[in-house]
């Protein structure tokens, strides 16, 4: 108190002042009031405790951390998988995919592999090898647009006739059965019930005659260009048929070694037709056969058209 008196009597302008005994603070504040402004010092005294003195509190704040980054790992694990189902659900889709020739994409990866190649795997049997599919017959292939079909009503022949070789009480003429082809296929639609088409005769039919020996082209046949006029002259177009035909090109297979014949034939009824006929026999001579190809003269006017029957004569070969 003798200290604050000090400061006023020397004309400090003194608000407040503190003054900290023990654990104590105290507060004396001079109040100016009517009764002292003559410099008469009433003192007043506030007297407040110090709150204690307490252990600061240390407040954790979360720490912001980057995020780990999943792993390829993790994401499966997430996902209920693994990279070994992965890898098996691949093959498995993949595998159907080709064995059901999904979109197309077993023929095209087949059309990428040698034609020799894809015949020798067979797979050109089950799947088309681009606009094409192979056919397999008893010692002889070739192959076919993939939209043509078999002829069902040699099939139903051939069937019968095994029948009847079972059954000795059957009758039926043999004639009709000796002319049966070994193989037909045609557009879909288009054959009739004797295995010809309808609609243009568009068709190829493989005949097999079997049970020959020593059978040779060169030695019953002669030369392409004379075999070609002696089969128009014999079978084709025999003198009272009704038929005409027109000899185009004959040559020989330099490869198979089997005739190759073009003609025209013109008929008393219906457009005329142009063919193109393939002769060969085995080495042994046992057999002798003959693929014909069948389209209207018209179609073959069609560049593209007139490329998929030529593709069926030329593919035309024996197997031995």
């Amino acid at each position: 108190v003798s200290s604050f008196q000090r400061c006023a009597a020397n004309g400090l302008n003194v608000k407040s002042s503190a003054q900290v005994v023990g654990s104590q603070l105290l507060w004396m504040v001079p109040l100016e009031t009517p009764e002292n402004r003559d410099g008469e010092i009433m003192p007043t005294s506030i007297e407040e405790e110090r709150p204690p003195m307490s252990t600061p509190v240390k407040i954790k704040r979360p720490v912001a951390t980057q995020a780990r980054q999943m792993s390829p790992i993790d994401v499966m694990s997430a996902m209920g998988t693994s990279p070994r189902r992965i890898f098996v659900s691949f093959l498995s889709a993949s595998g159907i995919a080709l064995a059901g020739n999904f979109l197309g994409v077993t023929s095209r990866i087949l059309t990428a592999v040698p034609e020799d190649v894809v015949e020798a795997s067979y797979l050109d049997t089950y799947f088309p090898r681009g606009e094409y599919k192979r056919i397999r017959g008893k010692g002889y292939t070739f192959v076919i647009p993939q939209e043509w079909v078999a002829d069902t009503f040699i099939e139903l022949a051939k069937a019968q006739r095994r029948t009847q070789s079972l059954d000795l009480s059957m009758k039926q003429r043999r004639e009709s059965l000796t002319t049966l082809p070994d193989a037909a296929f045609g557009p879909a639609g288009r054959l009739n019930k004797k295995g010809v088409s309808e609609s243009g005769d568009t068709n190829v039919s493989v005949i097999v005659s079997s049970g020959l020996k020593d059978f040779s082209l060169r030695k019953q046949l002669g030369e392409p260009q004379a075999g070609a006029e002696f089969l128009i002259r014999v079978s084709i177009a025999p003198e009272g048929s009704g038929r005409v035909a027109t000899l185009l090109n004959a040559f020989e297979d330099s490869k198979t070694g089997a005739y190759q014949f073009e003609y025209i034939v013109e008929r008393r009824s219906g457009p005329p037709l142009r063919n193109i006929s393939v002769v060969a026999a085995n080495p042994d001579g046992s057999s002798f056969y003959t693929m014909t190809v069948v389209a209207p003269a018209k179609e073959w006017e069609n560049p593209e058209y007139a490329e998929k029957l030529k593709k069926m004569a030329e593919s035309f070969h024996l197997v031995l």
